[in-house]
């Protein structure tokens, strides 16, 4: 990714028993043995030419805490983040070992599934995730895997308990190189678009848009998310009161929008996602 600050690499260790304890609040793991518990669905896909994790998703809610949001209904406090390489995968790229697990020390993985992303050119994933912690609210969490280690890249904590946010995925919306990662700060109070860029180990507003949303209280899903149709990358969301369907683009510089019609059931967002 152009312009991006050296890697600040946490390592892994050998064995789940094992790990680093770190400032941040994650265990990490290299190990054979995937997480065991309820587990959230499977959102890793194949990149082209990319060595990505044939598996990867949430378990393990933790048995001694309890955040109490509730926001995804009944899904699961989760507080593992396994990424399954798969028996194909190159030791050179993976470090040798068929699996990752992160654990978080603190708070829970607030989200559906974890979510495989490209911020750079590198044959290895960065994977996106809530991270909710009690007393300070949800923070987008990425987590950039290298074959010996791990960078963790974060936003900040909304600064609330109970505040969440719902994420859209990453993209190079305005072609110049550079991918942005978005997402919908809660969108069942502020309702607002936040578009980010990496900065180091940090991500940095670029730009933002109100009056949007993903979600509503108790579903366990979040709708929309990112298209190309040919058109250049494009975010589906709903306005903020459900009435529409709508498009956005961003240039760089400034949002335009598009309505694709007043139907924000479930099956109108898939079906814009698949561009019809």
């Amino acid at each position: 990714m152009p312009g991006r600050a050296p890697r600040r690499l946490l390592r892994m260790w050998p064995g789940c028993a094992r790990g680093a304890r770190l400032a941040l609040g994650l265990w990490l793991a290299s190990t054979a043995l995937v997480a065991s518990g309820a587990q959230a669905r499977d959102a890793c896909t194949p990149g082209d030419g990319a060595i990505l994790a044939q598996t990867c998703f949430l378990g393990d809610p933790p048995p001694a805490q309890r955040y109490g949001h509730d926001i995804l209904g009944d899904t699961p406090e989760w507080a593992n983040l396994t990424l399954d390489w798969g028996a194909g995968a190159d030791a050179a790229y993976t470090g040798g070992a068929p699996s990752l697990v992160m654990r978080l020390e603190r708070g829970i993985f607030e989200d559906v599934a974890p979510r495989i992303i490209a911020l750079d050119n590198d044959p290895l994933p960065e994977v996106l995730v809530v991270n909710s912690e009690p007393g300070r609210g949800a923070r987008i969490l990425i987590l950039d895997t290298q074959a010996d280690g791990v960078r963790a890249i974060t936003g900040p904590f909304i600064g609330q308990q109970n505040r969440w946010f719902a994420p859209l995925g990453a993209a190079d919306l305005d072609g110049d190189g550079i991918v942005e990662v978005m997402w919908i700060d809660r969108p069942h109070l502020a309702k607002v678009l936040r578009v980010a860029q990496v900065r180091g180990d940090a991500l940095v507003q670029v730009a933002a848009l109100d009056g949007l949303t993903n979600h509503r209280i108790g579903e366990a899903d979040i709708a929309g998310g990112v298209r190309d149709c040919g058109r250049g990358p494009e975010m589906i969301l709903a306005t903020g009161n459900w009435s529409q369907l709508v498009a956005i683009k961003w240039d760089g510089a400034q949002f335009s929008s598009t309505t694709l019609g007043r139907d924000t059931t479930r099956p109108a967002f898939a079906k814009a996602m698949a561009c019809n």
